[in-house]
């Protein structure tokens, strides 16, 4: 299990919105002066919640622990990425075979018909709270 620390944002039912308290990747800034962090203030300058599972009835402000199973983001770059890519070529190639216009189309076609079976595709491991309090360890 990959477990990351957190912070409750809100709740609401069985579910609460979680912001990542990750530390730094080196661990010797704590994001103040390197490259990665830079990047991370421009593209990200208000850090995003994310919906999670909520078993153990955290509260707002709560510092929690996150997992997720092991495998999940193998499988989730796998289906995102690799996927569409080769029903895109996919569809590229099927269209290839009456001229060019209809090769862009497929490849098209291809990435719509990826992005309509991403979208129905059901999460077979979600991220989930597993207990209060900062975690253990940062890796597994």
């Amino acid at each position: 299990m990959i477990e990351n620390p957190a912070r409750v944002m809100r709740v609401s039912a069985d579910m609460a919105w979680v912001r990542s308290e990750s530390p730094s990747s080196c661990g010797a800034c704590a994001g103040k002066g390197c490259g990665n962090s830079l990047y991370a203030r421009l593209l990200h300058p208000r850090e995003p919640e994310y919906p999670v599972s909520n078993p153990i009835g955290a509260e707002v402000g709560e510092a929690v622990v996150i997992g997720i199973e092991d495998g999940a983001v193998y499988r989730a770059v796998l289906f995102g990425y690799l996927v569409p890519l080769l029903l895109l070529l996919a569809g590229a190639f099927l269209g290839s075979v009456w001229g060019e216009l209809q090769a862009v189309a497929g490849s098209l076609a291809g990435l719509v018909v990826a992005a309509i079976w991403l979208k129905r595709r059901r999460t077979e491991s979600a991220p989930v709270i597993l207990r209060r309090g900062e975690a253990h360890c940062s890796g597994h």
